[in-house]
């Protein structure tokens, strides 16, 4: 093996592996181009689209950052959170390739996550390397080459988004971390002697600039602050303990995080609040506290030891001093104490709310397996082994990944969103078992193949020969060759299934990850169909002072969609993906749930709104995460009456609506066009809950032609049973699939609602599309007007025939309230393509109104 030991021809090979495996994970990650390539379109959805616009906005103002959003939130506009990193890169990469049009932007751009998913290779192998040897360190590289997950599919060509920046620069920082304390354990500092403190405070300085580089990239970075707190805290009493200098621990974090605060400095404290979710001063505070926290814990020791105080003193007198310490600051600065408790709260526990936002949901088994497979079963193993290295050595290095990786894993459990930071821990400690496994087994795989392993023992010629003959003789232990065997099965295992997952995931990311089409075009639309807001997309504003121009107004849609309401249509949504203007009296839940057209103007007064969208899935799938952002005790139970259904001896759940959810301003918008809609085909339902199941269980159904009648019968049933655990429903009958969008009820017109235009693709109830309109079909987007709508005196029912820009007909209709039609429609001079074909006419008198533009638009009445 003497090739192998010269460095030259050793790390030559280990390099050019290393190179492989980055083209290997690089490769992967460009698999969608080809799809994506000159089609404008991206595959991280909304979060994409927002980092577009941050990229144009940098590429238009000197690589200038939008601190403040006009473009979003209206109409108050929102702080932006996180850093300008990512932004800059991409802009930067970007104005490299000469990128000028949105298209070539997106192109250029869209390989920025891809070259980060392939740097974390070489960054793994180092890691992997420092904490077991080359042999770890090339299986870290394999693993994370491969490695599926949420961290896979951010680091897509065309996953526009800064998350995979976030697990590469905060790897870096933790191996830059755990490299320094493998240097500096043992090295020894005099604080006297400036000789001795260069290289601490060089590794300090490095690990500051990494910290600082994932800080800029997402300010949540200072979660990893708790890391090195909580590792520093055990570290300090584990080497106090054993009589160990701690001087390290000091320079280190006193060089680390004082780079940190004087970089947050430079850069500017974007919020004096004491939030830990945007560049704060409790972000500044949190990290002076370690600084002075590492200095307390210091001073500490040195009194003990220098008392000879037993080390147990230590740990209680800390105990003592974080006490007395939080209940100062609980006391002395009370918004930073209960900002520190609920970002710790939102960190590691779950809320109704938050379970509706898919990376804000819990991270289950089975999603976990999904991910990452075999490699959760060799992550267990590494965890445990680095255990027994901190039992039995006290290794620094150890328990600081223990530390990063136990809460990485607990966070993940808790908010599926840290998935794509915990692949680099997964990747690691499967390694660490991997190459745990190798090293145990290693001389008898070695006897195995008739070969020795490499004498490198300091014991005499003598007692070499005679141990060395004495092995040779014994032959393999095959117990530990059967446990490397069963560790290697796994770890090709993993390997084989994580690239095979990988491949396709790539490959059809590009066909099928990309923006809902309709949306791209019913934004597109907006962008040249609806007045201009004044704003201009490009300019960055500055939050003090800022005015919105009297001609501005809000879009309301569910949050979801705000960001392509911001970049393609470049104007200002109400809510958005932020969690912004969601919740609260005027959020868009509260909005758009409302079943009361006069609370909904209210609210749509206040926030300045103009145009309100609506698509499908807000009516559909979407409409229980709606539900419960507005009311999480309540939840969906307004809206859905839940059944149990008995079916060849089995329980099932069935739900159906009621009448409170056709009569919400979503399912009236998106189903029925505002108009007033009569009820389809019905059920009537017999129920019993004296089961006690929880629900009521079906005990008849049948169906009613005419709504009335099930109304009737069920009225009857209700007011004539005894038992209060028997009831009587009516529900939309759901065998009718075509007449799958009408009520169980009559559901009066909206007043003030017109649709001004429609996405190409018609949906059914059963999922099926088509690109033209389709009975039974309805569009997937729609864009209604919110207007002052004109005054009609009459009574009865006044209709109105009205063709969208696709070619589908309808009719609007509405029954007079208190001798008066207040009608949204003119038919004429309308400047959009959805347009009236005829007049009103008031059904069965004759009597017909033409109704101006300016009368729909300034609420005059119409003689």
């Amino acid at each position: 093996m003497s090739f192998w030991n010269d460095r030259r021809y050793r790390y030559g090979i280990l390099g050019g592996v290393v190179l492989i495996l980055t083209v290997l994970a690089f490769w992967i990650r460009i698999l969608p181009f080809p799809d994506l390539a000159g089609t404008g379109d991206m595959i991280a959805g909304p979060d994409a689209w927002y980092n577009l616009r941050l990229i144009e906005a940098a590429l238009a103002n000197n690589f200038g950052f939008i601190h403040f959003e006009a473009m979003t939130l209206y109409p108050t506009g929102q702080d932006i959170v996180w850093g300008p990193l990512f932004t800059w890169i991409a802009a930067a990469v970007a104005a490299v390739a000469g990128a000028a049009t949105r298209p070539e932007i997106i192109d250029a751009a869209g390989w920025v996550p891809a070259l980060m998913g392939a740097a974390m290779v070489p960054v793994m192998y180092w890691f992997g390397a420092r904490i077991g040897n080359w042999k770890t360190g090339l299986i870290s590289a394999l693993f994370i080459a491969v490695i599926g997950g949420q961290y896979l599919s951010r680091s897509l060509y065309g996953h526009l988004d800064h998350h995979i920046a976030e697990t590469l620069f905060s790897t870096f920082f933790c191996l830059l971390y755990v490299v320094s304390l493998y240097a500096l354990k043992e090295h020894k500092i005099n604080f006297k002697e400036y000789a001795t403190l260069k290289i601490p405070v060089l590794y300090g300085i490095i690990c500051g600039i990494a910290y600082l580089l994932s800080l800029l990239t997402m300010s949540t970075m200072v979660v990893f602050g708790l890391f090195v707190a909580l590792f520093t805290l055990i570290q300090f009493i584990l080497d106090h303990r054993a009589g160990k200098p701690t001087e390290y621990l000091l320079v280190l974090n006193v060089i680390t995080f004082a780079i940190v605060v004087i970089g947050m400095l430079i850069y500017g404290i974007q919020d004096t609040g004491f939030g830990f979710v945007s560049y704060s001063l409790g972000v500044l505070f949190a990290h002076i506290g370690l600084i002075i926290g590492t200095i307390v814990l210091y001073a500490i020791s040195k009194i003990l030891t220098k008392k000879k105080q037993p080390w147990y003193y230590f740990p209680a007198a800390l105990a003592g001093i974080v006490i007395i310490g939080v209940g100062i600051v609980a006391v002395a600065l009370p918004t930073l104490f209960s900002s520190a408790v609920g970002s710790l709260n939102m960190f590691f526990s779950q809320g109704a709310a938050q379970s509706t936002i898919a990376e804000m949901a819990s991270w289950s088994m089975e999603g976990a397996f999904n991910s990452y497979n075999w490699g959760i079963l060799l992550a267990a193993g590494g965890f445990i082994y680095l255990l027994y290295q901190v039992w039995k050595h006290e290794e620094p290095g150890a328990l600081f990944v223990l530390i990063w990786s136990a809460l990485m894993i607990l966070a993940t459990i808790q908010h599926v969103r840290w998935e794509y930071y915990v692949a680099a821990n997964i990747a690691l400690l499967a390694a660490v078992a991997v190459g745990w496994a190798i090293d145990f087994a290693q001389k008898d795989l070695l006897k195995i193949v008739g070969k020795q392993e490499s004498k490198t023992s300091d014991e005499t010629p003598a007692k070499k020969g005679k141990k060395t003959a004495a092995k040779a003789a014994a032959g393999p232990d095959w117990i530990k060759v059967g446990i490397f065997a069963i560790v290697a099965v796994i770890a090709i295992g993993f390997v084989a299934t994580s690239a095979a997952a990988a491949v396709q995931t790539g490959s059809n990311y590009g066909k099928y990850g990309g923006t809902e089409k309709d949306w791209i075009s019913e934004t597109t639309w907006m962008l040249n169909g609806t007045p201009e807001t004044g704003v201009d997309y490009l300019t960055i504003y500055e939050k003090d002072g800022f005015v919105y121009p009297e001609e501005s107004y809000g879009v309301m849609s569910w949050w979801d969609y705000g960001h392509y309401i911001t970049t393609i249509a470049k104007r200002i949504p109400n809510s958005n993906p932020f969690q912004a203007g969601v919740a609260g009296e005027y959020g868009a839940a509260a909005v758009l749930t409302s079943t009361n057209e006069s609370a909904v103007m209210e609210k749509l007064d206040h926030l300045g709104t103009r145009y309100v969208m609506t698509d499908y899935q807000m009516a559909g799938g979407k409409f229980g995460a709606m539900a419960i952002w507005n009311d999480s005790v309540a939840q969906l139970s307004p809206y859905f009456y839940t059944l149990l259904q008995n079916s060849n001896g089995q329980l099932s759940y069935v739900q159906a609506y009621t009448p409170e959810y056709y009569n919400t301003l979503t399912v009236r918008l998106q189903n029925f066009d505002g108009s007033m809609t009569s009820p389809g085909d019905v059920a009537y339902i017999e129920t019993d809950s004296s089961a006690g199941y929880g629900y009521p269980v079906i005990t008849n159904m049948k169906a009613f032609a005419n709504a009335s009648d099930a109304w009737a019968a069920a009225d009857q049933y209700n007011s004539l049973s005894a038992s209060t655990t028997k009831h009587a429903y009516v529900v939309a009958n759901p065998s009718s699939v075509t007449k799958g969008y009408l009520p169980s009820v009559t559901i009066p017109a909206l007043q003030h609602f017109r649709l001004v235009h429609e996405s190409p693709t018609y949906v059914m109830t059963n999922g099926q599309a088509a690109n033209q309109p389709i009975e039974g079909g309805n569009a997937w987007v729609k864009s209604f007007e919110y207007v002052p709508s004109a005054v009609i005196k009459g009574d009865g029912i006044i209709e109105v025939n009205v063709v969208t820009n696709n070619g589908r007909t309808f009719t609007y209709r509405q029954e007079s309230v208190d001798g008066q039609f207040i009608v949204p429609y003119s038919t004429s001079g309308s400047t959009y393509d959805v347009k009236t074909t005829g007049p009103y006419t008031i059904v069965g008198t004759g009597k017909t109104f033409e109704v101006s533009e300016e009368a729909v638009m300034n609420g005059l009445s119409i003689n």
